[in-house]
């Protein structure tokens, strides 16, 4: 789900990291999104942090058991949300975020990664926006 050693890495690279949430946290600004969900693993935690300070957001981190996924506290009815992960390149991994917080009765407004091809195709995320920040 998540980004492979080969590429860039926020875990091996902290000022990478703050400038790829910074650029990103600015392309995602005018969606005034609440919250900033992500995988819970580390190289998505630690961009997605960069990016919910930057905006002011709550970060919610979500988890996959057995094919079921769940975020570790309850969204708000209507919450504006932006999903980020350093990388995101199987539609399985968007369709899981974008689906609890569907569940959820909350609202993806875009979906932001650092690199790679994002496809937000047959998934509750159908249809918003997609950030990259390659060039950051």
């Amino acid at each position: 789900m998540n980004s492979t050693s080969a590429t860039p890495s926020s875990l091996r690279d902290p000022k990478r990291t703050e400038r790829v949430g910074a650029a990103l946290a600015e392309r995602l600004r005018p969606h005034e999104p609440a919250f900033v969900v992500c995988w819970d693993t580390s190289e998505d935690v630690v961009l997605a942090h960069v990016v919910a300070r930057e905006l002011g957001a709550d970060l919610l981190l979500a988890n996959e058991i057995e094919g079921i996924v769940a975020l570790e506290y309850a969204l708000p009815d209507g919450a504006t949300v932006v999903l980020v992960a350093e990388s995101l390149d199987s539609p399985t991994a968007v369709a899981g975020l974008a689906g609890v917080v569907d569940h959820a009765k909350a609202r993806v407004a875009a979906v932001a990664t650092a690199h790679g091809r994002v496809e937000v195709a047959g998934t509750k995320a159908e249809g918003v926006a997609v950030v990259t920040a390659e060039e950051a």
